[in-house]
């Protein structure tokens, strides 16, 4: 008698908005890994990975990254194309994660 195939767990489907956030996230990460930046985008790779699974702390701490001195929003990128980049997509980000930290609140 054939043996069953094994069913694997399906991965999770996010809700849209979480998956753009994510995947502005990981472009956030490409980004600014492809200049050199490896603090920056080694944050935003472990927020990436919690917004990933669902877990709405990821919106917290991302939004966090622009508090205080030497905050997220005060980077700079030497070249003037990633620059640009860098401004845009982060904008979108911090947007969608600000939505997302709205609707939770009203949520509560």
């Amino acid at each position: 008698m054939a043996e069953a195939p094994r069913r694997y767990p399906q991965p999770m489907t996010l809700h849209p908005q979480i998956a753009a956030f994510a995947a502005q996230l990981d472009d956030l990460t490409r980004l600014l890994r492809g200049q050199g930046d490896r603090l920056w985008s080694d944050r935003i790779d472990l927020i990436h990975r919690a917004v990933a699974d669902s877990n709405y702390n990821g919106v917290e701490r991302f939004l966090a990254l622009f508090d205080g001195e030497d905050s997220f929003a005060d980077l700079t990128l030497a070249d003037a194309d990633a620059q640009s980049a860098l401004v845009t997509c982060r904008a979108a980000a911090r947007a969608m994660a600000q939505r997302l930290a709205k609707e939770e609140q009203a949520g509560d």
